[in-house]
């Protein structure tokens, strides 16, 4: 299941990343997914296992809230 995430981030940095998703012929979702399972992946994460560990979990109401500093 897809949930919608909002996040704040410097107007130069999102016209880098809509020039990138436009050169790659990708959305800035795809581009923000892309970037997410790389990092998670360089930090040594099975993304596909932790994915298939969420699924099986029972979850109840909404995802906590993790804010990031920038």
């Amino acid at each position: 299941m897809q949930r919608i995430v909002t996040f704040k981030i410097d107007s130069r940095l999102l016209w880098l990343l809509d020039r990138y998703a436009r050169r790659k012929r990708m959305t800035r979702s795809e581009v923000i997914r892309e970037a997410i399972v790389r990092l998670l992946k360089s930090e040594g994460i099975d993304v596909e296992e932790a994915v298939k560990r969420a699924e099986e979990e029972p979850r109840g109401g909404r995802a906590p809230v993790i804010e990031v500093p920038v």
